[in-house]
């Protein structure tokens, strides 16, 4: 093979890993013009275990996890919003990651 091909089949294979992992996301974003009242932030690492590690399921526990530490602090009718999490480590043998999410505490 010549140098190209090697390089496409590189780019390539980066591109396919890239779209199917799930080592960082976004969710619930705050969007311009929402009638929020920021109160803080906060953060929590969470583990998931087995082959459930699709977005879906990520955002969802990180949403669930944030919320609890939330109202551990803040009372009132709160929600987390902003959320973003990074996988931190994880053991591959016993399917098991940890991520760790962070999200701003708001009042509506």
């Amino acid at each position: 093979m010549n140098s190209r091909k090697i390089f496409g089949c590189f780019v390539l294979s980066a591109l396919i890993v890239s779209l199917f992992s799930c080592t960082t996301g976004q969710y619930m974003t705050l969007h311009k013009g929402e009638d929020v009242e920021i109160l803080g932030s906060i953060s929590t690492d969470f583990l998931i275990t087995g082959s459930f590690r699709y977005k879906k399921v990520i955002n969802t526990q990180a949403y669930f996890h944030l919320l609890a530490e939330a109202q551990k602090t803040y009372s009132g009718n709160i929600d987390v919003r902003d959320i973003s999490w990074v996988i931190g480590e994880g053991d591959s043998v016993n399917n098991n990651y940890q991520y760790t999410a962070i999200g701003k505490v708001v009042r509506q």
